[in-house]
């Protein structure tokens, strides 16, 4: 049986710990999820096994030390801002429209190619990074401004700088489904587009 499950909260971690407890946390599901029933192999059942409070004591386990306790937030948004932005160092940041997160070399669409370019130039000069969303796009990161205007130029080389897209296809993903999945019993992925594509349509009639 599967079903929906929100977050479980275990507590305050300072900025530069986060990726070192999210690399602990996924130790824990590598080394006790379900590797022989499918349906049951997503985090939030592993969580639910175990239960919160056990999950929680073998992260810390693994990190030497314990969640501090947790302080007031607010979650205000979970979009993606596309385009380039400049963090408190300096350094650059461009979040590129992956359509379903899938990077393919299409016509007019060549990105497998162009992030292969940008990663072999990052490699060359020792700088960038590249990150993923949370709903599936790419940050070409960390570049600093001696170079933006060569990653600039390979963006749009490749059409990686292409945002040119309504609000709606931009907030849009889907699971792969057909012809990947043997759960599916629809088509997803491959008909989103269009169904986009028809949905604006529509949308520019009102």
């Amino acid at each position: 049986k599967t079903y929906p499950r929100t977050g479980s909260l275990f507590g305050f971690v300072a900025y530069d710990k986060i990726s070192e407890v999210c690399e602990k946390i996924m130790i824990v599901q590598r080394d006790n999820g379900d590797r022989k029933n499918r349906k049951h192999a997503r985090l939030k059942y592993t969580i639910d096994d175990l239960g919160v409070e056990t999950y929680k004591k073998m992260v810390e386990e693994l990190l030497g030390y314990k969640f501090e306790e947790a302080k007031p937030y607010k979650i205000e948004s979970n979009i993606d801002y596309f385009g380039w932005s400049k963090d408190e160092t300096g350094l650059n940041h461009y979040t590129c429209f992956i359509e379903n997160g899938r990077v393919e070399d299409v016509a007019g669409k060549p990105q497998k190619e162009g992030l292969k370019k940008i990663a072999l130039y990052f490699k060359e000069h020792n700088v960038g990074n590249f990150r993923l969303t949370g709903n599936q796009h790419i940050l070409v990161s960390d570049v600093p401004d001696d170079h933006l205007d060569t990653i600039k130029k390979f963006l749009k080389e490749y059409n990686l700088d292409n945002l040119n897209h309504s609000a709606l296809r931009l907030s849009s993903a889907s699971c792969v489904a057909f012809p990947t999945c043997g759960l599916a019993m629809a088509e997803a992925e491959r008909y989103l587009p269009v169904l986009i594509t028809k949905l604006e349509e529509e949308l520019e009639k009102l």
